[in-house]
């Protein structure tokens, strides 16, 4: 009888997984287009100007912001401006990054 009661719960459970299994699930078809939306749309921008990819420098033993400036063809003070420096203090193994060639540079 104990064995007979277990195989018709077997039997039960298993109609219950055939049949939720065999249900065909529906997902309704969008109307409108779906529209791109982001969760921080202050960081979206649309721009149209080129986009400048900036050089990293390493400074080695022996660099002065002229000497690499002039290596690079911009000027001091750009090189300046665009790592934030208030003074020529270099360290090695410091990282500069290289502002692209202006049309005021020195040759």
């Amino acid at each position: 009888m104990r064995l007979l009661k277990s195989w018709v719960l077997v039997c039960v459970c298993l109609a219950l997984v055939v049949g939720c299994a065999s249900e065909v699930v529906t997902r309704p078809v969008p109307s409108t287009t779906p529209v791109l939306t982001t969760l921080r749309p202050q960081l979206t921008t649309t721009t149209t100007e080129k986009v400048v990819q900036r050089m990293a420098y390493t400074v080695q033993p022996g660099d002065t912001l002229s000497k690499i400036a002039k290596a690079f063809e911009v000027t001091v003070s750009d090189l300046m401006k665009e790592n934030g420096k208030e003074d020529t203090v270099l360290g090695i193994g410091e990282t500069l990054f290289i502002p692209p060639p202006s049309s005021t540079s020195s040759e």
